[in-house]
């Protein structure tokens, strides 16, 4: 017999004992086998994004009452962009008992993750449609720009216009204005952050009832244009985790580059900006409640809990859950991965008592 072809992706050294069975299984099955995004040129992933950004387990899709896209107008620069939104069936709607006197519903706003390069509006379609029909919710889900053509803020800027139409065509929507949360897992948990911080400063707009955070990157200042972390960052996952599965340093570090460019000297002026790195606002007090979802092998899982650390200590309310074993995207995994199924009920569970008012 000949020799097994080694796999593009199998688990690291430092890694394998702290996974849990499950996910090891199922990332050797799935993701081991096929090269990464960040293993190939822009321009080679750019050519056939199919080929490099592909479902893994995802969970049920079940049926909703109604699912609309919208274009919405975005600024800086001008163009539109995709707001899809679901409606719950009317079983729903009467099960969870969440509608109020005036028929108005609570609506989440979703920002997909993927680095600020890759996603769309699938990519979360499993959890949307299952939190829809959980909660008898609306959930609107974003399609914002993507770098590099659309490099930061952009994607911050886009998502902000879209909560802001969120609101401004609740009456339309049917959404109850008192009972809006933003969320989303990666940069769309980095996205959310920075969205909680620009509602909280700016007086015209509702304010929210829960910022939904799943394993969100929200400090870019100690990302090398090449090599290891620094030994002395102050977030131990860059060093522990350096090779972790999904998500090692090396694919964190590509898609920082084409979100926040490879001039470092520039760089460094953009990651002490809280737009860039929303742990730096000058103040996280008065924010909107916090939940916060981490993955305990995971190049972020240090920055998650620094930020929940950050929000107690202002004041602001925040829970943490880490789920340890897992790596980065375990919450797509709710098709096969236990803690996956997990995180989507502690999810709806926590946008349930937000909404309970």
């Amino acid at each position: 017999m000949g020799e097994q072809t080694p796999l593009p992706n199998a688990l690291h050294p430092s890694v394998v004992d702290r996974l849990d069975p499950q996910f090891a299984e199922i990332f050797t099955k799935y993701q081991a086998p096929r090269v990464q995004a960040n293993q190939v040129s822009y321009e080679e992933y750019n050519k056939d994004r199919s080929k490099y950004t592909f479902q893994i387990c995802p969970g049920p899709y079940p049926e909703v009452g109604d699912i609309k896209i919208y274009k919405v107008p975005v600024p800086d620069p001008n163009g539109e962009i995709d707001v899809q939104v679901f409606f719950p069936t009317e079983n729903a709607i009467s099960k969870s008992g969440l509608q109020n006197k005036d028929g108005k519903f609570p609506a989440h706003v979703n920002y997909h993750g993927g680095g600020f390069v890759i996603g769309n509006l699938k990519t979360d379609e499993s959890w949307c449609r299952q939190t829809c029909q959980a909660l008898g919710c609306i959930i609107v889900n974003v399609d914002y720009r993507l770098a590099p053509e659309f490099p930061h803020p952009i994607p911050l800027t886009d998502s902000w216009a879209a909560l802001k139409w969120t609101f401004s065509k609740a009456d339309e929507l049917g959404i109850d204005t008192s009972r809006v949360s933003v969320g989303g897992l990666s940069a769309g948990g980095h996205i959310a952050a920075g969205l909680a911080l620009m509602q909280r400063d700016d007086s015209s707009m509702p304010k929210l009832v829960l910022q939904l955070l799943v394993v969100p990157a929200v400090d870019t200042r100690f990302m090398p244009l090449e090599g290891p972390a620094d030994p002395n960052v102050p977030y131990e996952s860059y060093i522990k985790n350096e090779f972790a599965p999904c998500l090692p340093l090396d694919r964190l570090r590509w898609f920082y580059q084409l979100w926040l460019g490879t001039d470092m000297e520039a760089r460094k002026k953009i990651t002490q900006d809280w737009r860039a790195s929303p742990i730096l606002a000058s103040s996280h007090a008065n924010l909107a409640p916090a939940s916060l979802h981490i993955a305990g092998v995971d190049t972020l899982t240090s920055e998650g809990i620094a930020y929940h650390e950050v929000l107690k200590k202002a004041g602001t309310p925040s829970t943490l859950k880490v789920y340890e074993g897992v790596g980065h995207p375990f919450g797509h995994w709710d098709g096969e991965l236990e803690k996956g199924k997990e995180y989507v009920q502690d999810t709806i569970t926590a946008l349930r008592k937000a909404y309970t008012v």
